[in-house]
């Protein structure tokens, strides 16, 4: 049989350092996951974007700009018709798709609230 001794002054007490760190790091979970949803959607607009730049030989420029609105507006972004740039060349063949908007995180303590800009330019540019 092993005994185990425990010491009176020191059973069941944390650390306050582990404690402090445990805090931080729940606090950066809990408020990155704002900040990742706003990079994911640039991310899933952006790759939208070349996609369809790719496509751009077989589709006119209407089309591309109802698909680019659609997705925008699914995703919860502020584009509409007006925001999007869509320019062609003839010498070389190329397409040229742009737009600019921002987006914004919400971080609220109590007694304190920050918000943080982002400004996004979701651009491709393809030969074809």
């Amino acid at each position: 049989m092993v005994k185990v001794r425990v010491r009176n002054s020191e059973a069941g007490k944390i650390k306050l350092g582990c404690l402090f760190t445990l805090v931080l790091l729940v606090a950066g979970v809990y408020y990155g996951i704002d900040f990742a949803h706003v990079r994911l959607r640039y991310y899933q607009i952006s790759d939208y974007v070349k996609t369809q730049a790719d496509f751009a030989p077989a589709l006119d420029d209407a089309t591309i700009r109802r698909r680019l609105i659609a997705k925008a507006d699914s995703l919860g972004l502020p584009l509409g018709d007006r925001d999007w740039s869509i320019k062609r060349t003839f010498s070389p063949r190329q397409i040229a798709i742009k737009a600019t908007y921002q987006d914004s995180v919400v971080i609220e303590f109590p007694g304190l609230r920050k918000v943080f800009y982002f400004t996004f330019t979701p651009q491709a540019t393809e030969l074809f």
